[in-house]
This record gives structure tokens, C-alpha cells and sequence, in this order.
């Protein structure tokens, strides 16, 4: 079951498998999808996942919000509509940092003069 939540993650995302997995978080989100969705309703939507390759395109309605709501946890490391994320960890690991390779306040210490350095741009 957790591979294939990473491996719709990877679709939704657009992170690989290990950097997602690097996260730390899979277990976690996956648990809190699970705890959040009717599991008919999160089935439907990795079946429907798998069998368009990743197209999103292909999805319903339903599984359209279920979609966004999966990708808002990974990237900001909350459910959607909860006031919290669902970890101090889940904060740190969001993907929105990782697509700037950026560091959230407070985590890290951003290095002697690093403002001096233009950011890296993918």
C-alpha cells in the first residue's frame, strides 16, 4: 500500500521516488490520507492513477480534490483546511522548499554570507 501511495506521490508531485521517500514523511502522509478519506474513495483514486500512467487528466471529480489535497500534504506538510501541519518534521521536509532549495525559518542555519550567493535556479 505505501508503494503505491509514493508511486501516485511521484505523479502528483513531481519528485522522484527517493526524494520523496528522503522526506522521511511517506509513512505519515500516507497514514494521515488514509485517515482523512473514505478508503473506497482513496482506492478509486490510485487505481485510477495507475491505470492512466500518472494522468491526471483521467481523473474524476472526486478524485481530482482527493489529488490536490495529497499533493497540499506533500508539499506543505498539512492536510488541507487543518490549521497544523501534521508533524514539526513535516514542516521542514514540505516540498515547497525543495523547489526553491530553499530552508524553512527556523530549521536551518542559512551559512556564513549565504545572502551574498545568487540562488540556485533549476
Amino acid at each position: 500500500m505505501l508503494d503505491a501511495f509514493v508511486a501516485i506521490s511521484v505523479w502528483l508531485t513531481g519528485f522522484t521516488d527517493g526524494e520523496l521517500r528522503a522526506t522521511g514523511m511517506a509513512e505519515r502522509y500516507h497514514a494521515t490520507v488514509r485517515q482523512h478519506t473514505d478508503p473506497a474513495h482513496y482506492d478509486r483514486l490510485v487505481a485510477d492513477l495507475l491505470a492512466a500512467h500518472g494522468d491526471p487528466a483521467a481523473l474524476g471529480q472526486g478524485s481530482v480534490e482527493l489529488a490536490r489535497a495529497i499533493t497540499h500534504l506533500w508539499y506543505l506538510g498539512a492536510w488541507p483546511g487543518e490549521a497544523h501541519t501534521v508533524s514539526a518534521r513535516a514542516h521542514a521536509e514540505g516540498l515547497v522548499w525543495k523547489t526553491f532549495h530553499g530552508a524553512p525559518p527556523g530549521t536551518t542555519a542559512p551559512g556564513f554570507a549565504s545572502w551574498s550567493r545568487r540562488p540556485v535556479i533549476r
